[in-house]
């Protein structure tokens, strides 16, 4: 059986009107899909797990900071994890996306969901100004040393960094190291089981 919105709604403990924001993300989703690839083709049918799922796990990854969380969701694409997280109420996410057809994705499902915390930024992630991020995240974006490069600007010694990485991350982490210095921890994935999240702090360069 596949992971559903039930399921979803159970393991993350969303309300009834969360639910609904997803529902119609889902449904924008698959309407833009149609004009643009956002997401691969086969993953839509399982859209709770793939999607959803593996972005909302981030949010039980950020520790309680006693004030809203700023967020950096570093080449958003199709707004996972970015827009997941600002529906679930994570904090200000600020959704960091190059391709125009794909930002005005982002801010129509921001509109639509009415996401009062989500900040679309249609440029490449260097080109923005600056902001402190609490956190740092990115999915199947780019390798760990380019993510640190590309976020490093943005961090302090305090920010958590959440990448999701795949069966290649042992490889990835041993790049990162020859020219950074961090710590990390690997969490598993909850919808991969190849998967890892990459938990990073205290980033800089060697």
């Amino acid at each position: 059986m596949s992971y559903a919105r039930e399921q979803f709604a159970a393991e993350f403990d969303v309300s009834r009107e969360t639910l609904a924001r997803l529902d119609r993300y889902a449904e924008l989703l698959v309407d833009w899909q149609g004009r643009m690839n956002l997401v691969g083709p086969s993953t839509l049918p399982d859209l709770w797990q793939r999607h959803f799922r593996d972005s909302a796990q981030l949010a039980s990854l950020a520790p309680p900071l006693g004030h809203k969380a700023v967020w950096l969701d570093i080449g958003a694409g199709g707004g996972f994890p970015g827009l997941v997280l600002a529906a679930l109420g994570a904090g200000e996410i600020h959704l960091v996306e190059s391709i125009g057809k794909k930002c005005r994705f982002l801010q129509a499902v921001v509109d639509e969901l009415h996401l009062a915390d989500a900040v679309v930024h249609h440029a490449r992630v260097e080109a923005i100004p600056r902001f402190r991020a609490d956190v740092i995240t990115a999915r199947a974006c780019a390798n760990l040393a380019q993510l640190f490069d590309w976020g490093l600007r943005f961090a302090a010694s305090s920010t958590l960094w959440l990448l999701p990485k795949g069966a290649a991350v042992d490889e990835e982490l041993a790049a990162a190291r020859r020219a950074w210095l961090f710590e990390a921890d690997l969490v598993p994935s909850r919808t991969d089981e190849r998967g890892r999240i990459v938990v990073a702090r205290g980033v800089r360069r060697r």
